[in-house]
């Protein structure tokens, strides 16, 4: 199976000055699952070939036609944005020219649209069951989206002739999570830079590490012993009750290990560790269940993770009806965390923090583990189109605009992000800059979390929330379920590619 991420890696290999050291321990412990892990020969394939990869395109034009239609969903409009002049921001303007570049080689109008993320998908089923088409390129919800596969709503990319999901500009790590038999309803890459943004790290207090005298974590990531243990004897005895005994993240006054929230944490930490809930057959590329089979494993996985939450009287917050999200990050950003749980794209809520900070990759499970694994936010954006895209030559048109969208963003909107955005905007120091490079090298995909959310994909926050260690207890609820929900998705698939 091929592994993660292709332009994106491969790009900073190629612009990045940063040399990555250390080698994995052979101590034994639990086999991650199936994670989409790129190998070295990979990436130095992908390097030797990024400055050579172009689009396999015919020189063609489309004047008079339609606009080409591109819905979006709002928290992510960033990936298209519809000004048509420069504004002195780097990125903005990059994908600007990328959509400029495109409508100008190809003469078409692009008409974007946005709306809240769970209306989208109700957007395209609309214009899908009336028979009209609305819309030539969707960027939907990862996870509400990827039920559209699953209703014949979507057109599997291998019926979109000039989308090449081999090039370096697509993610090839998403297959893991979206394709059966080789086949993808969704992708994803370089034609989404807010979709690199939400990828799974680690902030930690540089003031509260220097009050400690601790050492900041940089090198343990270099060396590749930046693990769940170290994390755990770093936030141990770091909650501190305030001076009535209480813990209270809302008063104010307690100081915390580590702040998170329950829609993030349980996830990044999981895929961190390397878990992995459904895996694929190599050569069928059919998911199969394995989780099962794992339960040591994902014991050991979860037992670690417990340790830094529960254990070490981590801010969980699990309530978003009356905390949510904000309060985590305002932990942190008032200088009572050591640590904290979120996304690239948080650093953006803690410009005004006064204590400095760093980003850190999330810890691995153990030094045998062979890289540093990052979750991807299920807000992130999929691209699909819809089946009303009906005919030869519709189909002709989205494809290659599709395919040259993707070509100039991996040529001009990547570099602004990596550079620009990622480097510089979100971090304030040359190591987390650095430690961007290992937060994005290896991003996971899997369908149990994108498919199954609400069932087996949520069984660590659902373990988490009550407090419980059980997990064979938990992971045998599974058992009969979730082959019967693989089995759908698969017939789901197989009808829609055989419907033309």
């Amino acid at each position: 199976m091929k592994r993660i991420i292709s332009l994106l890696f491969a790009l900073l290999m190629a612009v990045s000055c940063a040399v990555m050291a250390g080698c994995a321990e052979k101590d034994p412990a639990p086999k991650p699952g199936d994670s989409a892990v790129v190998t070295s020969a990979e990436t130095e394939a992908a390097t030797e070939t990024v400055t050579e990869a172009v689009p396999d395109l015919p020189e063609i034009t489309f004047p008079n036609s339609d606009p080409f239609v591109v819905l979006l969903q709002g928290a992510m409009s960033e990936d298209f944005y519809t000004e048509d002049h420069d504004t002195g921001d780097t990125l903005h303007d990059a994908i600007r020219l990328r959509n400029s570049n495109v409508a100008d080689k190809y003469q078409i109008e692009f008409d974007i649209q946005y709306d809240e993320w769970n209306v989208v998908n109700d957007r395209i089923k609309t214009s899908v069951n009336s028979g009209t088409h609305e819309y030539d390129l969707c960027f939907v919800h990862m996870v509400s989206g990827a039920a559209l596969a699953q209703s014949n709503i979507v057109l599997p990319f291998e019926k979109l002739e000039y989308v090449d999901l081999s090039k370096p500009w697509w993610d090839k790590a998403i297959k893991n999570g979206f394709s059966i038999e080789n086949n993808m309803m969704m992708v994803n890459g370089d034609i989404s830079p807010m979709s690199f943004s939400i990828t799974s790290c680690l902030y930690f207090n540089k003031k509260l590490f220097d009050d400690y005298d601790m050492d900041y974590p940089y090198q343990l990531v270099i060396d590749k012993k930046w693990t769940l243990d170290k994390l755990y004897e770093m936030t141990k005895d770091m909650t501190i009750p305030d001076g009535d005994g209480k813990i209270d993240a809302l008063n104010g006054k307690n100081q915390f290990g580590l702040a998170s929230w329950f829609l993030d944490i349980p996830y990044s930490f999981y895929y961190g560790a390397g878990g992995m809930m459904i895996t694929k057959d190599p050569d069928s590329d059919m998911p199969l269940y394995t989780l099962p089979q794992n339960v040591e494993r994902d014991t050991a996985i979860y037992n670690k993770i417990y340790d830094v939450i529960i254990k070490n009287q981590a801010y969980f917050e699990t309530d978003p009806t009356t905390a949510n999200f904000p309060n985590v990050a305002k932990v942190f950003a008032e200088g009572r965390a050591l640590f904290y749980d979120a996304k690239l794209s948080s650093s953006e809520d803690l410009r005004d923090m006064d204590n400095e900070f760093g980003i850190l990759p999330i810890p691995k499970f153990n030094e045998a583990q062979d890289d540093y694994y990052s979750f991807v936010n299920g807000a992130s954006s999929m691209v699909c189109v819809p089946t009303t895209c009906s005919t030869p030559e519709m189909r002709e048109r989205t494809s290659i605009i599709i395919e040259a969208l993707a070509y100039e963003s991996y040529k001009i909107v990547t570099p602004a992000l990596i550079e620009t955005y990622l480097k510089r905007k979100v971090t304030r120091d040359a190591d987390s800059q650095e430690m961007i490079d290992y937060i994005i090298r290896n991003r996971v995909f899997d369908m149990a979390y994108i498919n199954m959310y609400d069932g087996v994909g949520s069984y660590v926050k659902n373990l988490l929330e009550k407090k419980s260690t059980n997990v064979s207890s938990e992971i045998n609820k599974y058992k009969t379920k979730v082959p019967k929900q693989i089995d759908k998705i698969i017939k789901a698939f197989e009808k829609s590619l055989k419907e033309d």
